[in-house]
């Protein structure tokens, strides 16, 4: 007898198993989906390439397969379905995949019921014209094509999915991102590791360092700010490498700024390195939900971010962080310089980004937003409380 369920669930990957950046949450996911709905449905995890398994996968009642689900050739695609009926596959779940596909009607062709798509992307959107929001409208209306729940980790995202991408509302929500929260005891273990004068303030930014994570617009920052009287001694941390790194570093010494603009490159204690910093700051060019944003705000930093995409819904200006104008260099600078010439006032920031984070934004609470919405979408019983 088939003890196999008849109604397991499809995972997908974007990149290979030992990629990392943000994967670390959707990894998270994956791990909190197999646990929860384990009594009911199997669930196979789809990889482009199988390399290292992510720690957190392994204890978890995933099955590994190797498969390139964006690759479009005759042979992949008999693979998919392949895998699809051999593993009886009636739910799915996507991350940042195309908002309709001609795919998605070949997985309903073969037994998939429910599709979700689990949109992180960055960026705003330009606006499209009548013809070709016509042309979405009626490619959504017909369903097949499309998927059947679209999660966006922010408001800013799920109305990008309906004024945008023109998906009827009725298919979209949102959940916002959450990160673990980790002890943010004040420390002076930045200023000991890069041989910073104890006394100076700490301005860190964290994420690749790609143009438009904006690192060149914070060397530019740094630049301004050192004329800037009465702002005491200033040193500006970025943790992160990318493609970009060695144009920010010269960037640095052209604009002499390379004694106060310091690199850290890839770090695996960035729970050390934040607590130990005073402000955080972030220019990205549009974020859908920041990690990095609530890390700042966990370690209880002056987080100071871009009024752009889904920033205002973590950072409320004045309140637990300062809003900036985008690319307005000025704009960042007077905000920096409130935070260093207030200490009062940056001590209240600082508190209540700490507290926001607790209480809104926290692994547990996200986790158990996904699953609840999942749950509904796929109608399966779930077997055990989420946790992180």
């Amino acid at each position: 007898m088939n003890s196999t369920p008849q109604s397991n669930i499809l995972l997908v990957a974007n990149y290979k198993s030992d990629v990392g950046f943000a994967w670390w949450l959707m990894e998270n996911f994956w791990a909190q989906i197999a646990n929860s709905f384990a009594n009911s449905s199997s669930t196979i995890l789809l990889y482009p390439e199988i390399n290292k398994i992510p720690d957190v996968l392994k204890n978890s009642p995933v099955k590994f397969v190797q498969h390139d689900f964006s690759s479009r050739s005759i042979g992949a695609v008999l693979s998919l379905v392949r895998i699809i009926q051999e593993n009886s596959i009636r739910f799915v779940y996507l991350t940042d995949r195309k908002y309709y596909d001609w795919l998605y009607l070949l997985l309903r062709l073969n037994g998939v019921r429910v599709i979700v798509n689990h949109d992180h992307l960055p960026g705003e959107r330009t606006n499209v014209g009548l013809v070709r929001k016509f042309g979405k409208s009626m490619i959504h209306g017909l369903g097949v094509f499309s998927c059947d729940l679209y999660i966006g980790v922010s408001r800013f995202v799920m109305n990008r999915m309906i004024e945008t991408a023109c998906v009827p509302a009725r298919k979209c929500t949102y959940i916002h991102n959450g990160i673990k929260i980790f002890n943010n005891s004040k420390s002076l273990y930045a200023h000991e590791l890069f041989d910073i004068d104890k006394n100076a303030t700490i301005i860190v930014s964290t994420g690749r360092a790609t143009y438009y994570k904006g690192i060149d617009f914070l060397i530019r920052c740094a630049k301004r700010l050192k004329g800037e009287p009465g702002v005491g001694k200033v040193y500006f941390l970025h943790v992160g490498d990318g493609p970009n790194l060695e144009d920010f570093r010269r960037l640095a010494h052209e604009l002499d700024v390379a004694d106060c603009f310091l690199f850290a490159g890839v770090r695996s204690d960035i729970a050390l390195i934040l607590p130990s910093c005073d402000i955080g700051i972030q220019a990205s060019l549009g974020e859908a939900f920041s990690l990095s944003i609530l890390e700042y705000m966990c370690a209880g930093l002056a987080t100071i971010v871009p009024d752009n995409c889904g920033n205002s819904e973590a950072v409320t200006d004045g309140v637990n962080g300062l809003l900036y104008v985008p690319q307005d260099i000025g704009s960042a600078i007077e905000k920096i310089t409130l935070v260093l010439k207030d200490p009062e006032f940056a001590a209240s920031l600082k508190r209540a980004a700490r507290t926001t984070v607790e209480q809104k934004f926290n692994l547990e609470t996200c986790n158990d937003s996904l699953i609840a919405a999942l749950q509904q979408a796929w109608g399966l019983e779930r077997a055990v409380p989420s946790s992180c």
